[in-house]
C-alpha cells in the first residue's frame, strides 16, 4: 500500500524537531504494515486553524485527486487540522478519492472521529484563546504591558526568586522618547505627518522597525488607535481590549473589530509617561479636526495594475492618490523620492491594453507563428498521450493474463494455493493502479484545435477591454493579465508631465517579440506617454502609444 505522510507543528510547539519526530513515527508504522511511504508533506510553524496558509496540506489534497497514494497517515487528527469545517472538508475529499485517513493516535479515521475530535479540537482553540486573554488581563491589572513593545520603551527582564523571568515590564528609552516628544510638538505646531516623516528620514533617524519613517507610522488609524499620535501609553495609560481579532473564513486572515468602550480595561502607569497632558490634548484636537474629511476610505474594486507599479527612480511602490492617479508612495509618505510625476490609472490601463491589442492584432506573422506553434504542441501532446495509452493497455493485458494463470493454477488443483496468493494480490493491486491511471488520463484529454482558431484569437484580443468591464469575467481576466506582469516601472519623462512606463515580465516578452517582427512602429492617438518594453532576451524597445 502506498502511503503519504503528513506532519505539522504550530508556533506554540516552538520546535522544528517535532516535524522529524512525527515523520519518523509514521514511517515506522508504514514499514510495520509492509507499506511504502511515497511522499511526505509538511507545514512548518503554521497554525492548524485554517487551510488557506498551509501549502503542505494543499499539495497533499491536490495529489490525492490523481490517487498518487492509497492512504494518508499522520501522528494525530489535530496535526491534520483543528478547524471543524476544514477537517470535515479534508476527510470528504480523501473519501471521494478512495483514500483512507489514518493517525497513530486514533487509528483509521471515520465520521465519528471527525465529529467528536473536530469538536474537541475546536474547543481546545477556544480554551487556548480564553486562557491567553486571561493571562493578558492579569498583566494589565498588575500595571504591565500585555503585548509587544512600543517605540519609546525598552523591555525589562528580571530573574525572580523562583528563577522565572518577569514579563510585561517596560522602562522609557530616553533617546526614542525625545523623538516622540518632537513628533507631538511638530504636529501640534501644524506640521503634517508626511512632512515630519520626511524630516526624520532626511536626518537619518531610524523608524520603530529600523527602516524609514512613513506618514502612517505617525498618523496611524483612528479606529484601531495605532500609530505614534494615538498611543495612550505615551501619557502613562494602558488601554487593553480595545479590539478583538476574528479570522475571515474565506481568506483565513485576521480582521480587527472594535470592542464597545465599556469593555475596555484602563490602568494608569505614570512611570511610563512620555508626553504631557497639554501637548497630548493639542495633538488630539488637530486629529479630531481632520478626522471627518476623508475617513478611512478604501477602493472597493481592485484595479487591473494595482500592486504592480514601481517608481522608476527609487524602486518604491506607487499608490492611488487624488482620486485616480498613481504617485510614488515613498515621495508622499517618506519624502525620500524626487518623482514628481503621476499617471492616471485609466490612462495607464488603456495604454498597456491598447499597446498589447495593437501589436498582437497588427502583426499577421506573429499570429501565424502562434497558431503554428500551438498546433505543433497539441500534436506532440496527443502523440505522447496515445503512446502512454498503448503502454497502459499493454500492461493491463499482461496483468489480466497473469491473473488468469494464477486462477487456473488454483482451480486446477495443481498445487498449494498459498504459493500464488501473494502474486495474485500483487497483480490485482497493479491492475487497480493501471485502471486508476487510465481514468486520470481520460479526464485530462488533450484539447482539440478549433478550426477557426485565428478568428477566435482576434475576437478575444479585440474584446479585451469589454471582458474587463464584464463583472462575471473580470476576475479571471485580471488574474491572467496580472500573472504575465512582474512589475511596471514609471518614471518622469520629457517634457514635464509625461511618463515613461517600463513593462517587465512574460507579457513584455510577447510585446518584444511582436516589436521585433513588426513592419514599423505602432502609432496611436493616446499621445504623450512612452511604453518601454523589457523582457528576458530582448533589449528595451520603445513604442509611442
Amino acid at each position: 500500500m502506498r502511503a503519504a505522510i503528513y506532519a505539522r507543528y504550530s508556533s506554540d510547539l516552538q520546535s522544528t524537531a517535532s516535524i522529524e519526530d512525527q515523520i519518523r513515527l509514521c514511517r515506522e508504522r508504514v514499514a510495520h504494515e509492509n507499506g511504502t511511504a511515497i511522499e511526505v508533506y509538511t507545514d512548518y510553524a503554521i497554525s492548524g486553524s485554517s487551510l488557506k496558509n498551509r501549502p503542505g496540506i494543499r499539495a497533499l489534497l491536490n495529489d490525492a485527486k490523481s490517487r498518487r497514494f492509497d492512504y494518508v497517515i499522520a501522528e494525530a487528527l489535530d496535526r491534520i487540522s483543528r478547524d471543524q469545517e476544514d477537517i470535515a472538508a479534508i476527510y470528504k475529499r480523501l473519501r471521494h478519492a478512495d483514500i483512507r485517513l489514518v493517525t497513530l493516535a486514533e487509528g483509521e479515521i471515520s465520521e465519528l472521529h471527525i465529529g467528536l475530535k473536530g469538536t474537541m479540537n475546536a474547543l481546545f482553540l477556544n480554551d487556548l484563546a480564553h486562557k491567553t486573554r486571561r493571562g493578558q488581563r492579569g498583566r494589565v491589572e498588575a500595571g504591565k504591558i500585555p503585548g509587544g513593545n512600543s517605540y519609546g520603551y525598552q523591555i525589562v527582564r528580571r530573574v525572580l526568586d523562583d528563577r522565572s523571568v518577569t514579563t510585561g515590564e517596560r522602562e522609557i528609552d530616553a533617546e526614542q522618547a525625545a523623538i516622540i516628544r518632537r513628533i507631538f510638538k511638530e504636529y501640534a505646531e501644524g506640521m503634517t505627518p508626511r512632512r515630519i516623516a520626511a524630516r526624520l528620514n532626511h536626518e537619518g533617524v531610524e523608524s520603530p522597525r529600523g527602516g524609514q519613517w512613513n506618514a502612517s507610522t505617525i498618523n496611524g488609524n483612528r479606529q484601531r488607535r495605532n500609530g505614534i499620535l494615538n498611543n495612550d501609553l505615551y501619557i502613562g495609560r494602558i488601554t487593553y481590549n480595545r479590539q478583538r481579532f476574528v479570522k475571515d473564513p474565506e481568506t483565513a486572515k485576521r480582521v480587527a473589530r472594535p470592542n464597545p468602550e465599556h469593555q475596555w480595561v484602563i490602568r494608569e502607569v505614570p512611570h511610563l509617561r512620555i508626553v504631557d497632558d497639554e501637548l497630548w490634548r493639542r495633538a488630539q484636537a488637530i486629529k479630531q479636526r481632520y478626522s471627518s474629511r476623508w475617513g478611512n476610505k478604501r477602493q472597493s474594486k481592485k484595479r487591473l495594475l494595482t500592486g504592480l507599479l514601481k517608481c522608476g527612480l527609487c524602486g518604491g511602490g506607487m499608490t492611488i492618490h487624488r482620486g485616480d492617479r498613481y504617485y510614488c508612495s515613498a515621495r508622499r509618505e517618506k519624502g525620500t523620492c524626487n518623482a514628481n510625476c503621476g499617471i492616471a490609472a485609466s490612462q495607464l490601463e488603456s495604454r498597456v491594453l491598447g499597446g498589447l491589442r495593437d501589436l498582437l492584432l497588427g502583426n499577421q506573422e506573429l499570429l501565424d507563428e502562434f497558431v503554428a506553434e500551438f498546433k505543433r504542441e497539441v500534436t506532440r501532446l496527443r502523440r505522447r498521450q496515445h503512446g502512454e495509452n498503448r503502454r497502459l493497455s499493454r500492461d493491463l493485458g499482461e496483468v489480466e493474463r497473469g491473473i488468469s494463470r494464477c486462477l487456473e493454477f488454483i482451480t486446477g488443483g495443481d498445487g498449494d494455493p498459498g504459493l500464488v496468493r501473494d502474486k495474485l494480490r500483487q497483480l490485482e493491486e497493479r491492475r487497480s493502479e493501471i485502471i486508476a491511471e487510465t481514468k486520470t488520463r481520460q479526464a485530462n484529454q488533450v484539447v482539440e484545435i478549433h478550426p477557426n482558431l485565428p478568428d477566435i484569437y482576434r475576437r478575444k484580443v479585440s474584446n479585451l477591454q469589454e471582458v474587463l468591464e464584464d463583472e462575471t469575467a473580470r476576475p479571471q481576466a485580471v488574474e491572467i493579465i496580472r500573472s504575465l506582469i512582474d512589475r511596471i516601472e514609471v518614471r518622469p519623462g520629457l517634457p514635464r508631465g509625461r511618463c515613461e512606463v517600463t513593462l517587465v515580465g512574460a507579457l513584455a516578452q510577447i510585446l518584444g517579440f511582436a516589436s521585433q517582427n513588426a513592419a514599423g512602429p505602432t502609432s496611436s492617438a493616446h499621445g504623450g506617454t512612452f511604453l518601454m518594453v523589457a523582457g528576458v532576451g530582448f533589449e528595451p524597445t520603445t513604442f509611442r502609444l
